[in-house]
């Protein structure tokens, strides 16, 4: 996703990655974390792929990050209609799943 933004224009010490998150929210608050270490308050351009893209900002949103979407690289998330639609309601029902931890952890200052 790093490259994904440097072909977009993004300067390339303008891109933090943060590697160490093994699902969405462990990776949003991985993020809170190294913007509060880097004292980064501007906006933070999310790169992941359009079916990702809803969880993962309205998680950051809810950890009290003003995040916004990068533009998401065209391409399905799978080859198959079933494969899509699979990965489609994944994310739905990830989503509340989410959203629901990353409150929690905000209201616990985390």
């Amino acid at each position: 996703m790093s490259a994904l933004l440097a072909g977009q224009g993004t300067a390339a010490g303008a891109i933090l990655p943060e590697p160490t998150g093994t699902d969405t929210l462990s990776s949003a608050r991985a993020v809170v974390a190294l913007l509060r270490a880097y004292r980064i308050t501007a906006p933070v351009y999310v790169a992941t792929s359009l079916y990702h893209l809803p969880r993962c900002l309205v998680v950051l949103h809810l950890l009290g990050v003003r995040a916004r979407a990068a533009v998401p690289p065209v391409v399905p998330a799978g080859r198959r209609w079933w494969w899509r639609c699979y990965w489609w309601l994944r994310e739905g029902a990830a989503l509340p799943y989410d959203a629901v931890l990353a409150t929690v952890a905000r209201l616990k200052g985390g």
